[in-house]
């Protein structure tokens, strides 16, 4: 892990930039029903998970970033401080889990993804939006994310898809839309996992 926090760094501009275009493309890809529970990992100021509130009140959010779990508190978020590697909570607590443009950032994507799986329900669907790799204005994204000294480590979608194959009763669906993968994985009722 880098000795230096860039998020907790820009915590106070976040929304500011980042928060101005209201997108509920997540709400409709995690296809949220009322009394479900969502966990948004690396969810920062919590500018995605509000847009759930409409369906359901059982939002938490698990960042390992303090200042941008401030902001979301602000917004009557609940939230976790916590490495997105070593999530605080029993297996198949889930029933939803979101993860939005955060996987880049982390120390052990691999690790993240496993426990996202691990703390995902039966029946229930973690959805994972990163920048698309493909895409050139991406790679100059990276190329800036690098020069800034952050801890970025882009995936192809296709390598993500591949770290998500966790058992065989995986099912993934992968879109792409405005520079974006979105891959959704659901954990079939008959999971062992």
């Amino acid at each position: 892990m880098s000795g230096f926090d860039h998020f907790n760094l820009i915590s106070p501009i976040y929304d500011l930039v980042f928060g101005r275009h209201v997108d509920h493309t997540m709400v409709a890809k995690a296809d949220f029903q009322p009394n479900q529970k969502l966990l948004d990992v690396g969810g920062g100021t919590g500018r995605v998970t509000a847009l759930f509130a409409e369906v359901s009140s059982d939002l938490l959010i698990a960042d390992s970033a303090i200042s941008m779990l401030r902001k979301a508190q602000e917004k009557s978020l609940r939230t976790v401080n916590s490495q997105s590697e070593k999530l605080p909570f029993a297996a198949q607590t889930f029933d939803r889990i979101i993860m939005v443009d955060a996987l880049h950032h982390v120390a052990d994507q691999q690790e993240t993804l496993n426990e996202m799986w691990r703390v995902l329900a039966k029946g229930g669907k973690m959805v994972v939006e990163e920048p698309d790799k493909n895409n050139f204005i991406v790679k100059l994204i990276a190329l800036g994310e690098k020069i800034l000294l952050m801890r970025s480590h882009f995936l192809f979608p296709e390598e993500i898809v591949r770290m998500c194959q966790f058992d065989k009763s995986t099912k993934i669906e992968t879109h792409f839309e405005r520079g974006n993968a979105w891959i959704i994985i659901a954990k079939e009722n008959s999971s062992e996992g």
